[in-house]
């Protein structure tokens, strides 16, 4: 979708316009599903005319990314407030934080409702396998990968080995638990969560350069 400067004369209100699109598109995804889901309606319930609705968005497609971007990004100045803080921290204490929190994002109601809606219409729109799998897996690896580029810890690492780790890293918070999540039952506990992430953390520490 677009986005416009932070210096452009309407940009307040573009982006007042934006959430309210994308938050629209959202419960029209869940509601609906892909196939269902119409610009015309996406429009109505956000407010703004189908001109509008065009000029942020160039399709469904469009809509469909930003929906699943949301879920990767901070959902409110206090857990972007979270964030920050943790950036002040030691590097395994960076990583425990991030591989905690990607396991609440990847099990939030919001982020399971949407895989289901996903795994539902791939039968006829296998493309949007790519785009969740784009935006809500590989979003954070890119993340990932580009906080550590900007480590001093990991300056000597080659791109290719900094991308490894990093997928590595990813890979090993996911448990079986997801499945029982997108079924509905019980996920992991906090505990477990944060096992993993020291696990993890403690694994790619030790691969970086003495």
């Amino acid at each position: 979708m677009k986005d416009w400067a932070a210096d452009h004369p309407k940009a307040k209100l573009m982006a007042r316009k934006r959430a309210a699109i994308v938050d629209a598109a959202r419960e029209a995804f869940l509601r609906d599903g892909y196939g269902g889901a119409s610009m015309e309606r996406i429009a109505k319930d956000a407010g703004v005319s189908i001109m509008t609705l065009y000029r942020h968005a160039e399709g469904k497609d469009d809509l469909f990314s930003a929906v699943i971007a949301q879920a990767c990004h901070p959902a409110d100045q206090a857990e972007q407030a979270r964030i920050q803080e943790s950036l002040q921290r030691p590097l395994p204490e960076i990583l425990i934080f991030i591989g905690v929190m990607f396991q609440e994002r990847i099990a939030s109601p919001a982020t399971t409702t949407l895989f289901r809606t996903v795994m539902v219409e791939t039968m006829r729109f296998p493309h949007l396998a790519d785009i969740a799998y784009r935006g809500l897996i590989e979003a954070h690896e890119d993340s990932l990968d580009a906080f550590l580029g900007q480590r001093v810890e990991a300056a000597t690492l080659d791109p290719g080995q900094r991308r490894k780790l990093c997928a590595a890293f990813l890979d090993r918070l996911v448990g079986l638990d997801s499945f029982r999540v997108l079924l509905g039952l019980e996920g992991a506990t906090d505990a477990e969560r944060l096992d993993r992430a020291t696990s993890a953390t403690a694994e790619l520490i030790s691969a970086l350069p003495a």
